[in-house]
């Protein structure tokens, strides 16, 4: 069995780990049965300078001495997280796997790439994107060595195609939380819509901005007085903020990212601000509307869903184009399974090429 190493996050943010169910569906096409193992970026596990720390070898782990317990109150000692460790042996791992996010290199990452110049391991990036615009050129050699010797390089939005393309072989497909969901769910009519919560208390990457959250409270009860309307949470936060706007809807949360696939199918129509919320419901074939608050928006256009800006739209514009997404729901659901098809086999041609 090969091990492969993906980089992502558990028990952080339910996207990251959307865009790793999607990408394990895809190399299992390429090499049927694997070990999968993460390099966990979960903010709580790894902070960016912990390779700094000499306290946070493993090896810390291992031992016990007296007054321990009491100083790991206080300061990071160990590595105690099921996931990759920094000082762990790569000889074991087959393939390194970047994908779908914009945390695909820094200084949370820093001891992978540093390990991956010392130890020729193939390397791919799947669906990369950006969190902020950035140059290519910015990017400190460290992370080019690995970048400019990878097999295979897809971007997931146009800043970083445009950033990356003039350097390295890029290819521009849609992040692969569209193929999260290995099924498809046939619909004819909307019968019920999901609306993706999230607020502007929340925890600092995992929120909107207070514009945006104010927007979403006057769209939902509208959408709610017309439509048969359930609410979706990504996030531990959003919980108890959610209930004090809506009290009487029924609210979907589930601490486990594969309960995703469950709620999401429930629904004919999805609408929010969660990209991979969005992305997700794009694989199971269901249209949607992303409602961008930062430049990571861009990535819905590779789940073919509407794309608008809380500065660019009001509530009665909005309501023009759900009712249109309404009336074209079957088509609409026909031309996304359709797409998903055409870029998965283009995934699939493009690693097999690299990989087998």
């Amino acid at each position: 069995m090969k091990n492969i190493l993906f980089s992502t996050t558990r028990q952080w943010n339910p996207g990251d780990e959307f865009i790793l169910l999607g990408t394990i569906n895809l190399l299992k096409e390429v090499f049927g049965e694997f070990n999968p193992i993460i390099f966990n970026r979960n903010p709580d596990i790894r902070q960016s300078y912990q390779f700094l720390n000499p306290l946070r070898k493993s090896f810390f782990s291992l031992i016990s001495f007296k007054g321990k317990s009491f100083l790991e109150t206080f300061f990071r000692i160990g590595f105690w997280d099921n996931s990759f460790k920094d000082d762990m042996d790569l000889k074991n791992i087959n393939l390194v796997v970047f994908a779908g996010s914009p945390e695909w290199f820094g200084k949370v990452l820093k001891p992978l790439y540093k390990r991956l110049t010392q130890e020729k391991i193939p390397v791919v990036f799947l669906g990369i994107g950006a969190g902020k615009n950035f140059e290519y050129s910015s990017i400190s050699g460290l992370y080019k060595d690995v970048i400019e010797q990878s097999r295979l390089i897809t971007v997931r939005d146009t800043y970083t195609f445009e950033a990356l393309s003039s350097y390295v072989k890029a290819y521009f497909l849609p992040c692969p939380a569209l193929f999260s969901v290995p099924f498809e769910k046939e619909i004819s009519s909307v019968n019920k819509i999901g609306l993706i919560y999230a607020t502007h208390r929340s925890a600092i990457n995992n929120r909107v901005k207070k514009s945006t959250h104010e927007f979403l409270i006057q769209l939902y009860k509208k959408l709610m007085g017309k439509f048969d309307c359930e609410l979706i949470c990504h996030y531990i936060d959003e919980i108890n903020d959610v209930y004090l706007y809506f009290p009487e809807t029924k609210v979907h949360y589930s601490y486990d990212s594969k309960d995703y696939i469950n709620i999401y199918k429930k629904f004919d129509l999805v609408v929010g601000p969660r990209v991979h919320g969005i992305g997700m419901a794009a694989s199971l074939g269901i249209p949607g509307i992303l409602i961008a608050h930062d430049i990571r928006g861009n990535t819905g256009q590779g789940f073919l869903s509407d794309i608008v800006q809380v500065e660019n739209i009001n509530i009665d514009m909005f309501m023009e184009l759900l009712l249109y997404k309404v009336k074209k729901i079957k088509q609409q659901n026909e031309n996304l399974i359709a797409y998903k098809h055409i870029k998965k086999k283009e995934y699939l041609d493009l690693l097999n090429n690299v990989l087998k």
